[in-house]
């Protein structure tokens, strides 16, 4: 190890030099990086919702759009919104308006349009549609909401709060007014590096992209206060500059490489879940870890010898925590301490159960409380047995909420009276097929055609029925081919009923191939409800009456999904990260009851974090329980090694009382540098972020290492001094 820290000192500028000329690089690098806002990409491939994608993108490949931007107007005239639906019509990479005069559309004086794309939300094409709402219509009073799962950025006066606190703490808790400046510059190198080396992936998730600099940030700050103080500690031996820096590199790579290593594990864990965002994020935060350990032991080295000078200069005071009462408190208590720990860990494990898991969050939308936002469900089926398919859709629309059903047996099977078919051709707009007035017909002329078709025949006109393909096969063969009819029959009204007839072939395409044909559902249901679980179950339990597979597609059915699996995946990550960390600090520990108390101590952290956030009457996001599992598991945990090994350290000399002093003393200030960091910036991020899923995981985080540092200061200690003999008879010499 001597080797290698006189080697880094000694090449300081060239390592220095190689990371800022990366970082430069990394810097253009950032403009490549493909941010993907779509979940479902992120399903397992044993997913049976990926799998019925897979199959209905093969199977119906003239789906088109599926992308949508919600446009709200308010106080229109009839000519209004006639002229406005035009010109939305007209916005480049718009590919259809979905409106109409029913109550779905139209709400006293506010009036819905759904613009329908295929571009991807975030891309270029995408956002200039956003751009020419902002910029193309000011003549109308509307609003709009793009469905797209992610926020459309982070507010500037956000990163302005955090970064101003940020500087703030480290101002205070730093022992000189040039430290901070030196941390900051190193841990943004390592920032820089680690986003712009995300170009070299194929994409990244929406979260991944928006968290992790922050994490990254607050979870590997303290690698660079525990080099500087190390530093510091080695210079007041008396060693020169460069000498005292090789000293710190020495006796603190140990304990540095450790909390990132520790700290890598945990975020790694999250790879093992089923749902492929984990590896993403995983990876992704892992690896910003471990370029943060990279920059603290090439590029702070070199910046703390040539600022050595300066921050001699601007030596200051700091807060000194005087832990004294707390320390004789933790030893005279100790017994009842760890009763109470235990009874802790046994009551909030039965209390966080508690709390409800959500699987999908919402953003804010004025919209919905005008027009409430579609639910859309696609059962993708064997169409072999179709007539059971048509017994399922009368109990799906006996469901509240359901607003529309469109399958081929009820679209394209069931026969229409003349009177009932100018109803459910209108419907089509829910399909998607465009404009439909090519659908529509006057009323007079579809009596003509099915006096015409039925002409001999004695049926009543009740019972006198054609299916829409059998009325448009007849008007094409029989009625616009017939020379008798040509001249009665204008141009507009041939082409009218022969897009009319393009638009019907489309539609079959959509709804029914060669082996498979898709139910599609639109309701008002909430993506996770008691009532939708209901609905899922009931669907799910037909679907296995069919005669061939089923899949069922949408936000609900991947909230379904992931819920069935969620208990399983969590106790195996929950479980990996504890063998993991518990692996690492045994290693560097050298003893077994030392990870053993850690392990615990922070899992009771996250219980009491879960049953925190189920009391305040919210729900806990699935991904964020993940993180905050993973995250304090392997970051906070840090704090316990610290103290723990300042415990065992001067437990050799002093005794158990004077030793808890001296760990109190010793680590103190580093757990509040750094945990003042973490829960203060995540706390900031997870009130005020105007995406819900950044802001809970941030929440959660703020809450749980908050949790996780007042067990290690408050209960570890007492821990620490009842178990005193067995952690000196099981230390390994």
């Amino acid at each position: 190890m001597r080797k290698l820290s006189d080697f880094i000192v000694s090449h300081r500028r060239w390592f220095l030099g190689v990371m800022v000329v990366l970082g430069i690089v990394c810097v253009f690098l950032y403009l490549q990086v493909k941010v993907n806002y779509d979940m479902t990409k992120y399903l397992p491939d044993d997913s049976s919702m990926k799998q019925g994608m897979d199959l209905m993108a093969a199977e119906f490949p003239s789906m088109g759009a599926d992308k949508s931007i919600r446009v709200m107007a308010d106080g229109l005239t009839p000519e209004q919104e006639t002229e406005l639906l035009a010109k939305l019509k007209a916005i480049p990479y718009v590919e259809s308006v979905a409106h109409d005069s029913s109550e779905r559309y139209t709400r006293g004086t506010r009036s819905l349009f759904v613009l329908a794309t295929s571009q991807e939300y975030g891309s270029p094409e995408e956002r200039s549609i956003e751009h020419a709402l902002e910029q193309d219509f000011g003549d109308y009073h509307i609003v709009y909401q793009n469905d797209n799962p992610g926020a459309d950025g982070v507010p500037l006066w956000l990163y302005l709060v955090a970064g101003a606190l940020l500087v703030f703490i480290m101002l205070v808790m730093c022992r000189s007014w040039f430290e901070p400046v030196l941390i900051l510059v190193t841990i943004g190198i390592a920032i820089i590096i680690n986003e712009g080396s995300n170009a070299f992936l194929p994409s990244i998730s929406y979260p991944s992209s928006c968290i992790a600099a922050l994490l990254q940030m607050v979870l590997s700050i303290d690698y660079s206060v525990m080099l500087l103080n190390r530093f510091r500690q080695e210079k007041a031996a008396g060693l020169q500059p460069c000498e005292a820096m090789s000293a710190a590199l020495r006796n603190c790579f140990a304990s540095v490489s450790g909390s990132a290593l520790t700290t890598a594990a945990g975020l790694l864990m999250l790879a093992f879940m089923r749902f492929k965002i984990g590896f993403d994020m995983g990876f992704v935060l892992a690896k910003g870890v471990l370029l943060s350990l990279v920059c603290t032991l090439t590029v702070l080295p070199a910046l703390i010898i040539m600022g050595d000078r300066l921050i001699e200069k601007t030596r200051k005071k700091t807060f000194r925590f005087t832990m004294k009462r707390l320390a004789r408190f933790s030893y005279k208590r100790r017994y009842i301490l760890a009763v109470v720990f235990v009874v802790m860990f046994v009551a909030f494990y039965f209390l966080q159960g508690n709390t409800p898991i959500a699987y999908t969050l919402t953003k804010l939308d004025v919209i919905k409380d005008v027009f409430p936002p579609e639910n859309i469900l696609v059962m993708v089926y064997d169409n072999r047995d179709e007539e059971k398919v048509a017994a399922l859709e009368d109990r799906i629309l006996e469901t509240d909420g359901v607003i529309q059903v469109f399958s081929w047996p009820r679209l394209f099977g069931r026969a229409y009276t003349a009177q009932e078919l100018p109803e459910v051709l209108d419907g089509f707009s829910g399909m998607g097929f465009g404009d439909t007035a090519g659908f529509s017909m006057d009323p007079s002329m579809l009596s003509m055609v099915y006096s015409m078709y039925f002409s001999g025949s004695s049926l009543p006109p009740e019972e006198q029925k054609l299916t829409i393909p059998e009325l448009f096969t007849y008007v094409k063969e029989n009625i616009l081919s017939n020379p008798l009819f040509s001249a009665l029959i204008p141009a507009d009204l041939r082409d009218t009923v022969s897009g009319a007839g393009t638009m019907l072939e489309s539609g079959m395409s959509m709804l029914k191939s060669e082996s498979y044909s898709r139910l599609v559902i639109y309701s008002t249901l909430p993506v996770e409800s008691e009532q939708t679980s209901a609905f899922m179950t009931m669907l799910k339990d037909t679907g296995k009456t069919l005669e061939g597979k089923y899949y069922l597609i949408g936000n609900s059915a991947m909230s379904d999904e992931m819920q069935g699996s969620f208990s399983g995946e969590l106790w195996t990550v929950t479980l990996l990260t504890a063998a993991a960390i518990f692996l690492i600090v045994l290693i560097t520990s050298r003893s077994f009851i030392v990870p053993a108390i850690l392990v615990l101590i922070v899992q009771c952290g996250v219980y009491i974090t879960v049953t925190l956030v189920g009391w305040q009457g919210y729900q806990i996001y699935f991904l964020a329980l993940l993180m905050v599992e993973c995250i304090l598991m392997g970051a906070t945990i840090d704090y316990g090694i610290l103290f723990t090994n300042y415990y065992r350290e001067h437990r050799r000399a002093l005794s158990s009382p004077d030793a808890l002093a001296a760990a109190y003393e010793g680590s103190v200030h580093s757990i509040m540098i750094s945990g003042l960091i973490i829960v203060l910036i995540t706390g900031i991020f997870g009130y005020t972020y105007p995406d819900p899923t950044i802001a809970e995981i941030c929440r959660t985080i703020s809450l749980g290492s908050l949790s996780a540092i007042l067990l290690i200061l408050l209960v570890l200690p007492g821990i620490l001094a009842t178990l005193d003999r067995l952690i000196v008879r099981f230390r390994k010499k």
